[in-house]
């Protein structure tokens, strides 16, 4: 497994932690994981086959956004691309 990409959320008053992102790549295939920096909690989902330019495409997507790490597969299933 190789890690590509890390990106992270930009803080917001509201917020009051930061969500870290993750893509990693093994024969082909990406995921991204998603974890709450200092906490235990951790998601990792499948992308699939679309390349490392998507991969990290959807992953600054949701680190603009702030997907919260339990709503990220859900997500990538309803992506059509």
């Amino acid at each position: 497994m190789k890690y590509i990409a890390f990106y992270r959320t930009k803080y917001e008053p509201e917020r009051h932690f930061y969500i870290s992102y993750c893509i990693t790549e093994y024969n082909g295939s990406f995921c991204l994981e998603s974890f709450i920096n200092g906490g235990i909690f951790f998601e990792k989902a499948f992308i699939g086959n679309c390349g490392e330019e998507k991969a990290e495409e959807i992953a600054k997507l949701f680190a603009k956004k702030g997907v919260h790490p339990v709503h990220i597969e859900d997500i990538i299933s309803d992506m059509m691309f």
